[in-house]
């Protein structure tokens, strides 16, 4: 059976969305692994240049990948699920404007050795509240948990909540934001959390052409 001429048409940009989605969101997962090897004291001034390049792309591709998941959810996602999605947006709009604003000084820094300590007052609980990745991970929170019972959406429920859950044990075993400085289990799930996007980015480009 063929479908309406109405559906036909709208079909091609949502599935345009979803892919470009897709591919942003894998991206994101790649170049935030890439960001953590890079972002080290002792850097030579070359990869600092990449660290104030991917503190801009990285949240913004995060912005991108999730818009193509609310394109797939929105009709059934509810008012809970709706807040998390503008928590966590903002939360990716907050970190691409940040980034921004930082790279003049960042750059004017460029080669300079990194032998700052932030204080009690900067490192701990008060820098993790100021993260744009803790409201991200919010976000991504409430999503899941607001839309795991939802049948058709419950995959996607799972993925949210497994990239929170990897996303979380990162950041609070991060050796500034963190509450435990464990830096085996930071990498290790860094690189979980890196790899969830990529997987977020295939399941988003792989189901482009199955509108929800």
């Amino acid at each position: 059976m063929r479908r309406p001429t109405s559906e036909r048409r709208n079909h091609t940009p949502f599935s345009t969305v979803i892919g470009w989605s897709g591919l942003a969101a894998a991206f994101s997962g790649v170049l935030f692994a890439l960001w953590g090897y890079v972002d080290r004291d002792g850097a030579p001034w070359y990869l600092d240049l990449g660290v104030i390049v991917l503190g801009i792309v990285v949240p913004l591709l995060f912005m991108v990948g999730l818009a193509g998941v609310y394109a797939k959810c929105r009709a059934q996602v509810g008012w809970p699920g709706v807040i998390g999605f503008v928590v966590a947006f903002g939360a990716a709009g907050w970190g691409t404007v940040a980034g921004v604003i930082s790279a003049p000084t960042m750059y004017a820094r460029l080669g300079e050795s990194s032998s700052e300590q932030c204080t009690a007052l900067e490192c701990g609980l008060p820098l993790l509240l100021s993260s744009s990745l803790t409201w991200l991970l919010v976000g991504l929170s409430v999503v899941g948990l607001s839309t795991v019972r939802k049948g058709r959406l419950r995959y996607w429920a799972h993925l949210l909540l497994a990239m929170a859950l990897f996303g979380w044990i990162y950041q609070l075993t991060d050796d500034k934001t963190g509450i435990v400085d464990v830096r085996t289990v930071h990498v290790a799930f860094g690189v979980l959390f890196s790899l969830s996007w990529v997987m977020l980015g295939y399941a988003l480009w792989s189901s482009k052409t199955k509108a929800s």
